[in-house]
């Protein structure tokens, strides 16, 4: 193959072929590892340093040294060079009609629980299948079913039918996280006069189902002292873990940091949840019945009856 017949884009294959110049240290080696002629890696050498403007290598008997500026270039063309390629394998895996992917959106908490148990139980169904997992805030989950960036995906209701399909997963209750060592932590039931004067780990705002936040808890205001605002659904816990103040969270999303050795109490008055498996509607690949949809719900069973069996938290 000759220069003329391989550059159909002279300014991106000239950069392409210097980096390799570069990586191998000769223009034979760079040849033989791109799979072209020598003469050709020379020519687009040429032209590469008639782009730049001055010679890029020392020629000596140890072969092309490369020059300070040579390196300088390097380091920005091995970059770029490295994202395009990764993006040309992006693009083309996307056409690819064999390839068996199932992308799985879900509060970031889940990544500890939840998630990989539903990965390997569906793993067992079908070991073909390439696993994705987007961990995502609530909004930014719906957003990802609906651009089709995710497949399926774990949330909360509401969630509009017009454009979602769900299948319950748990009915979930308030319950309040504290640090083992907290004097709430012996008792049975944390009421909103508990918590009026703790400082809280919070959910920002923007981010909740309930855009009203604690303040209008059971119908009720209460003055509130937030200490900590994150943007990430369940990392409250690892606050509450270093004892700088506690949190309200529900049962579901408590379940899955049980690692952090916290104390889960029952939370009054509590409000109810509803978290889902959702997928797009019509998407054709999903339904309440499908093995997939049965499999995110007989994994969140068993989890929740593990849960209670284990006496993680008190009966309410």
């Amino acid at each position: 193959m000759d220069a003329a017949s391989d550059r159909k884009k002279p300014g991106f294959r000239s950069a392409e072929i210097f980096r390799e110049i570069i990586r191998n240290g000769s223009t034979r080696r760079a040849a033989r590892e791109l799979g072209i002629t020598q003469s050709a890696v020379s020519q687009y050498l040429k032209l590469f340093e008639e782009a730049v403007g001055e010679s890029l290598f020392v020629r000596d008997r140890r072969g092309l040294i490369p020059t300070t500026r040579a390196i300088e270039i390097y380091n920005r063309v091995d970059r770029y060079v490295t994202t395009l390629k990764s993006i040309e394998r992006e693009i083309s895996e996307s056409f690819r009609t064999d390839l068996n992917s199932l992308t799985i959106a879900a509060p970031h908490i889940c990544a500890f629980r939840i998630v990989p148990e539903i990965i390997q139980a569906l793993d067992r169904l079908d070991p073909s299948t390439e696993f994705h997992f987007k961990a995502l805030r609530y909004d930014q989950i719906a957003q990802s079913m609906m651009t089709g960036e995710a497949d399926i995906g774990i949330s909360r209701l509401p969630l509009d039918e017009r454009f979602f399909e769900w299948q319950a997963i748990a009915e979930s209750f308030s319950v309040c996280v504290v640090h083992p060592d907290h004097p709430l932590a012996r008792k049975d039931i944390i009421t909103v006069d508990d918590i009026a004067s703790e400082p809280l780990i919070v959910l920002e705002r923007d981010y909740t189902s309930n855009k009203l936040g604690l303040a209008s808890y059971g119908h009720r205001e209460f003055p509130l002292r937030p200490k900590v605002h994150s943007d990430t659904i369940g990392l409250d816990a690892s606050f509450v873990a270093h004892g700088i103040g506690v949190a309200i969270d529900n049962e579901f999303i408590a379940r899955q940091y049980d690692m952090f050795d916290l104390r889960i109490i029952p939370f009054q008055p509590a409000a109810k949840y509803q978290y889902v498996v959702f997928w797009r509607r019509e998407s054709g690949r999903f339904s309440r019945q499908s093995n997939i949809v049965q499999t995110f719900v007989d994994v969140v069973r068993r989890s929740t009856e593990r849960w209670q069996n284990g006496g993680k938290m008190d009966a309410r």
